[in-house]
């Protein structure tokens, strides 16, 4: 069923990227991105998280820095009339983003944003989790080449889960897992560079600890522009990230479910 899940999410993505607009030239790039995400609690149900990060490109088109934070907050009620143990939605989201684009043959760019976004869980298949992430974000970019701020809108549909490695062989307090995502990009109105479409991101990650582990990503991303030369780009993006998170007050785990929905950013 996992299996069919992501097959058909697959066709339909890339139904979506040739639908939402025809374009003149295909770029394919390779992309490296490092990044160092955080996570501090402050009790059982609010927490901040964030990453900061560096991009670049092989050919060689740009360098991006970059700053993330976002504020949590743990969903502990459903509405009275659904009747439900545990609520419909199982977090709420705030945050903003900083990104620094240093071009090499155009002028650099600054995107400032803002984003509100709540994640939920479909039911598990035999310990697979399924982590829904709707968020809508507004973007702010700026050109330097004396132009004005230009703005868009997007929606941003993220599903997202963890598979054991060969089974019961390895703990989750400790070991290997495979986390993958496919992300869905819609545009409401489109921004001057960097409109995504689509992402695949398939990984490999490691739990150190409770509070470091890593995670490896191999991703398809396929992104249109609103740029002069109308241009779009098939990218493969290798990702390395590195977590730090802080245990101090966080919640008490006590199923093997909760183990894995926790490994699912």
């Amino acid at each position: 069923m996992l299996k069919s899940i992501f097959v058909f999410i697959f066709f339909l993505t890339i139904s979506l990227a040739h639908c939402q607009e025809e374009s003149d030239e295909v770029i394919n790039d390779t992309q490296i991105w490092l990044d160092f995400n955080g996570k501090y609690s402050f009790d059982e149900t609010k927490s901040i998280s964030g990453f900061g990060g560096y991009r670049t490109t092989n050919p060689r088109l740009y360098d991006k820095v970059l700053f993330v934070p976002v504020y949590n907050i743990i969903n502990t009620k459903s509405p009275e009339f659904m009747n439900l143990k545990k609520p419909l939605i199982n977090s709420f989201h705030l945050g903003s983003g900083f990104y620094y684009t240093k071009n090499v043959d155009s002028e650099d760019n600054f995107e400032f944003r803002l984003m509100q976004g709540l994640k939920f869980f479909l039911p598990s298949i035999k310990y697979i989790p399924l982590k829904n992430y709707i968020r809508l974000e507004e973007r702010f970019q700026k050109t330097f080449n004396g132009s004005n701020w230009g703005t868009a809108v997007r929606i941003r549909y993220k599903l997202s889960t963890v598979i054991e490695w060969n089974k019961h062989l390895f703990s989750f307090n400790q070991g290997l897992y495979l986390p993958m995502s496919i992300e869905v990009f819609f545009n409401l109105t489109k921004a001057d560079q960097f409109n995504d479409v689509v992402r695949i991101s398939p990984g490999l990650g490691y739990k150190f600890n409770d509070q470091w582990k890593a995670e490896f990503f191999i991703s398809y991303h396929y992104t249109l522009n609103t740029t002069a030369d109308d241009s779009s780009s098939n990218d493969f993006v290798f990702r390395l990230r590195l977590y730090r998170v802080n245990v101090k007050k966080a919640k008490i785990i006590d199923t093997k479910e909760e183990e894995i929905k926790e490994l699912i950013e």
